[in-house]
């Protein structure tokens, strides 16, 4: 016999038959472990091209039919690396940690090996056997450089394996390699999560979080270059809260930051997700209406006045809420600029609001 055969081992069996279970439940649900496999995003059942060429060499090396790495979270294990592995649990690319082995590697932060599942006392019931046919098992743990266990490098037979200490070290080499990939993809979502977080900070008012004025412009700017293409109008309106400065003056600034969040909720429900809607300065807002025409414009602002008139009508509004509305068309035969398209909207609201004063103060 080689002098590097591994007896077979019987180990603590899953975790909600375990003496243990309290504590073998906390280990699968630890927020840090949790976390961290969120932070890798291989939890979404896609393939990882590499993670896949691991297992094929753990094939190759171990001499089976079956690889994975397996990524272990506290309702599935999700194969973030596959190779062998068919019907349904190949096919979804995971399993429910019921039909886990690899939950066992995470629960007791140590490797597992299983020559004869039909002969083990732990692997004899389990599903993992029973439904899946997995008759041997070896599997080491997938641990971060903070000692988080995400999971397990394993290789699978459908027929009994007499594991050795070789096969297990080519393993556990290989899990390296794969825990090297899974922080790597790690560390480049979370940069590119911390970018679009900067981003936005760049282009969104942090007060209503719309787009603020660059933010209005960037995505403007890709709208007409695409109406420059297709030749679809589109209306830019501009907006400016009535009697603002009176409600900052009587109430206080928190009541003026309310007005403006209202406001920026009312145009967020009236506008379209294909819309952009911005907060440009002040109690200046700008909303772009894709694929819009003066035409369909009454049925806008028909959809503005009645959610501004069912807010106003609630008895604890402390203030009335009302804007002056002007626009501007984009037509493919002119091609206004947006520079363009902006002061002629902002013009004709300055207008509206001139009117609207003026009505009122004749009324009075």
């Amino acid at each position: 016999m080689s002098q590097d055969f591994v007896m077979e081992v019987t180990v603590a069996v899953a975790p909600a038959q375990t003496d243990g279970g309290e504590r073998d439940i906390a280990r699968l649900t630890s927020p840090s472990r949790l976390a961290a496999l969120r932070a890798s995003g291989l939890l979404d059942g896609q393939a990882d091209a590499v993670l896949d060429r691991i297992t094929r060499i753990a094939t190759a090396l171990l001499g089976t039919p079956i690889s994975m790495v397996s990524l272990v979270d506290d309702a599935r294990q999700h194969f973030a690396g596959l190779t062998g592995l068919g019907g349904w649990a190949g096919a979804a690319r995971g399993t429910p940690l019921t039909h886990s082995f690899c939950q066992t590697v995470v629960v007791n932060d140590a490797p597992l090996l299983i020559t004869n599942a039909a002969r083990d006392p732990f692997a004899m019931h389990h599903p993992a056997f029973t439904d899946l046919g997995v008759v041997a098992y070896a599997g080491v743990p997938l641990r971060t450089s903070d000692g988080e266990t995400l999971g397990a490098m394993c290789a699978i037979d459908t027929v009994p394996v007499e594991w050795t200490a070789t096969q297990v070290s080519a393993l556990e080499d290989l899990a390296a390699a794969a825990m090297a990939e899974i922080e790597l993809r790690a560390t480049v979502h979370a940069l590119s999560v911390a970018h679009e977080q900067l981003r936005n900070q760049v282009i969104r008012d942090p007060l209503t979080g719309l787009l603020n004025r660059r933010g209005f412009a960037e995505h403007a700017k890709q709208h007409l270059a695409l109406a420059e293409r297709t030749g679809n109008t589109f209306v830019v309106l501009a907006l400016d809260l009535d009697g603002f400065k009176q409600i900052n003056d009587t109430l206080g600034h928190d009541a003026g930051d309310e007005a403006l969040l209202e406001m920026a909720t009312i145009l967020t429900r009236v506008c379209r997700n294909s819309d952009i809607v911005a907060r440009v300065g002040g109690d200046e807002f700008v909303c772009l209406l894709a694929q819009t025409s003066t035409s369909e414009l009454k049925f806008v602002t028909a959809r503005l006045n009645a959610e501004l008139s069912l807010r106003n009508a609630d008895p604890k509004a402390e203030f009335q809420l009302a804007t002056s509305v002007g626009w501007s068309e984009w037509l493919p035969s002119q091609r206004a600029t947006l520079p363009t398209l902006l002061r002629l909207a902002d013009e004709s609201m300055y207008a509206n609001k001139r009117a609207r004063k003026a009505h009122a103060e004749h009324a009075a």
